[in-house]
């Protein structure tokens, strides 16, 4: 088997759809940018895959060597024991046999996979996918009990790292370097955006995407799209959602995604009798996330925290108007005024009015600043930083 310059990426999911969220997309943009030149070591949701060994799989067309270390089901979202224990727990157990396809290049943005993998003595190149410590929110309730520990344990081995990119804005990159309490003095952190498909995410006529998913002509849309957790701030975004429908009767909110949270929003929904306003559509294709965001008036989010915001770069590449709140690099996507509004405060009649405001710009949008990180980039700005062996 040839390795020569071949990348492994070693991560928490199939590669192809699960779980959703900014570590899958990363990964996906890698192996369109890469293709064959990568080998990828994660979990399987095919009852077919073998688990524990090298085998050949094909995902989009392209064949990849594929180590499973683990099945998962795709439809259970809460789990008893947290994705990151188990995370490490198998990169642990099948260091051996995963490292045994002998590529001295690996690529992770886990910190738990960082930990696990802490003295392999490889070329390691380690991408933040997000800045904040990530057991501070989580959603067990023991996380943010362990969150200085786990963090402290994971600086101490930060530098196993040959390269250190940073999916957030440069506020966000210092002031985790201050949190690192030394461990990443004098080591340089790469602001590295994280990359989005502009053949998928482009503006086009909002009539015919209307038209495609049978959407009103007339209603004011208003969409989210992303994770259904609670850190997205879904309640947020539906408790504004309601001041907004007070001032505009046909306005509909359509929510796009899955996640550990659909039953409490669907009930929540109900509870408020917005049934026939607010709409979840569940798990959809890029191309048509791509036509959700062209049939709708506003793109919104009301995220606690992000790294650089993936779903809020295709909104703004596809030319519509977003609405967020404060979060890591929302200025370096978000024009105040331009291409959309930032709130400083979590007040939901505030945000409310800037939907409205939004809703009036014309499109598209400013959206130039958005579309140079484009994934046809990705390749050759990895490897501008990262020296392959």
């Amino acid at each position: 088997m040839g390795t020569g310059k071949r990348i492994l990426i070693i991560d928490f999911s199939n590669y192809e759809d699960f779980p959703i969220g900014g570590y899958l997309t990363f990964a996906r943009n890698m192996m369109a940018s890469f293709g064959r030149d990568l080998a990828l070591a994660g979990i399987t949701t095919s009852r077919v895959d073998p688990v524990g060994k090298w085998f050949k799989k094909k995902i989009n067309n392209v064949e990849f060597d594929f180590f499973a270390m683990a099945k998962c089901n795709s439809a259970k979202t809460k789990k008893i024991i947290p994705d990151r224990l188990v995370n490490y727990l198998l990169i642990k157990y099948y260091r051996k046999r995963i490292l045994s396809i002998g590529i001295e290049n690996i690529f992770l943005q886990r910190q738990e996979s960082l930990l696990a993998l802490s003295d392999c003595n490889r070329n390691v190149c380690y991408s933040f996918a997000g800045l904040d410590n990530p057991l501070v929110n989580s959603k067990y309730s023991y996380g943010s009990l362990l969150s200085d520990w786990f963090e402290d344990k994971f600086f101490k081995k930060i530098n196993v790292a040959n390269l250190i990119l940073g999916r957030g804005d440069d506020k966000a990159i210092q002031e985790m370097i201050l949190r690192s309490n030394g461990s990443l003095t004098g080591q340089e952190v790469i602001k590295f955006p994280t990359r989005i498909n502009t053949d998928v995410f482009r503006p086009f006529n909002k009539s015919k995407a209307r038209a495609q998913l049978n959407l009103p002509e007339n209603a004011l849309i208003v969409l989210t799209t992303g994770r259904l957790a609670w850190w997205k701030g879904w309640k947020f975004m539906i408790d504004s959602f309601m001041e907004l429908s007070n001032q505009k009767n046909d306005a509909i909110f359509i929510m796009v995604g899955e996640g550990e949270d659909y039953n409490k929003i669907k009930s929540y929904i109900s509870g408020n009798e917005l049934t026939e306003k607010v709409f979840l559509t569940g798990k959809r294709s890029r191309e048509e996330i791509a036509t959700y965001l062209n049939a709708s008036d506003v793109y919104i989010m009301g995220s606690y925290k992000e790294g650089w915001p993936t779903a809020l770069m295709e909104a703004i590449a596809c030319g519509v108007p977003a609405c967020a709140t404060d979060f890591s690099a929302v200025d370096e996507i978000i024009v105040d005024g331009v291409n959309g509004y930032i709130i400083r405060d979590r007040n939901e009649t505030q945000f409310a009015e800037v939907i409205l405001r939004a809703a009036c710009m014309q499109r598209p949008v400013k959206n130039d600043h958005v579309t140079r990180y484009s994934m046809d980039r990705l390749k050759e700005d990895i490897l501008t930083h990262w020296q392959l062996t």
